[in-house]
């Protein structure tokens, strides 16, 4: 058996209700799946060069914010350069 200690950690409610939800679907303990999404991300931080590392959220000022907001309310019509990127064609 491996040796075991406890962690604390204060989490977001709704990382809290992703983490009931999966479990109640999936029958697994939650201390099981905290320990391998743990294991699993340290695993990758250590394996992945940190270039490529996607952090999972992004820090806005007020201004940058702003204009985030603004362009996802534009109806502008995307860009031969965002086209291409995503397979669409120009028909």
């Amino acid at each position: 058996m491996r040796e075991t200690t406890q962690v604390s950690a204060v989490i977001a409610r709704s990382t809290k209700d992703l983490l009931d939800r999966y479990v109640e679907e999936s029958g697994m303990k939650k201390t099981r799946v905290i320990e391998d999404a743990l294991s699993y991300h340290l695993r990758a931080l250590d394996e992945i060069p940190a270039e490529f590392m996607i952090p999972p959220r992004v820090v806005l000022t007020q201004e940058s914010a702003e204009r985030v907001l603004r362009e996802l309310e534009s109806t502008a019509e995307p860009t031969p350069a965002l086209r291409a990127l995503l397979g669409v064609d120009d028909q």
